[in-house]
């Protein structure tokens, strides 16, 4: 089995990459999804938030008051460091069980936006990036999410700079072009690992 990590900033086309991945019939591990998964009403995890942050996280039909939950981790490091440590044990729990499950496939990916961040590059074989012109990736953010010049440039700087994420990835998928041209650069890069695995 091969573990492809896939990583890449907000606006990237990272989620088009991982979309065009699974429709070829690859088993993603979508970390994101999964956060939002953990955290849903009668799960572990949102019991152990409720203990760390109180009752007051909560709607009246016990899901979680994402907005309440993120003006107080925006607040405060500490909560927003605790907030992680919970969740991104929950989620590590859960990947290691999609690991476990799809042992038997010649390749899976682990789609984590925050994948260098956390460490997960460890539980890959390669780390592939999708890489965007940063002018077009605010742009992009800008028209996808109706958020300001401002607060998108404020999301990508919370990230590890691209610079830094190009040095660490073993493949960079360049999507400057066109839909196509994404799509023939994932199976140029698909291709280079069947290679090697022969």
């Amino acid at each position: 089995m091969t573990v492809i990590g896939l990583t890449g900033g907000i606006a990237s086309g990272k989620s088009t990459v991982s979309a065009y991945l699974k429709e070829k019939g690859i088993p993603v591990f979508d970390a994101d999804a999964t956060a939002w998964e953990v955290e849903k009403a009668g799960q572990p995890c949102l019991q152990e938030m409720v203990q760390a942050f109180g009752k007051e996280i909560l709607q009246p039909d016990g899901e979680l008051d994402r907005s309440h939950m993120a003006q107080l981790a925006f607040h405060d490091p500490k909560i927003l460091q605790q907030l992680n440590a919970i969740v991104h044990k929950a989620v590590e729990e859960k990947r290691d069980a999609f690991l476990a499950a799809h042992a038997g496939d010649p390749v899976v990916v682990l789609d984590a936006p925050l994948l260098l961040e956390c460490g997960w590059e460890k539980k890959a074989d390669t780390v592939w990036l999708v890489d965007i012109d940063p002018e077009e990736q605010i742009k992009r953010a800008m028209a996808r999410s109706g958020m300001t010049r401002q607060e998108v440039v404020d999301r990508i700087n919370k990230q590890m700079p691209l610079t830094e994420k190009r040095k660490k990835a073993d493949t960079i998928i360049d999507n400057s072009g066109t839909l196509e041209q994404l799509y023939q650069k994932v199976d140029e890069a698909l291709g280079g690992l069947a290679e090697n695995q022969r």
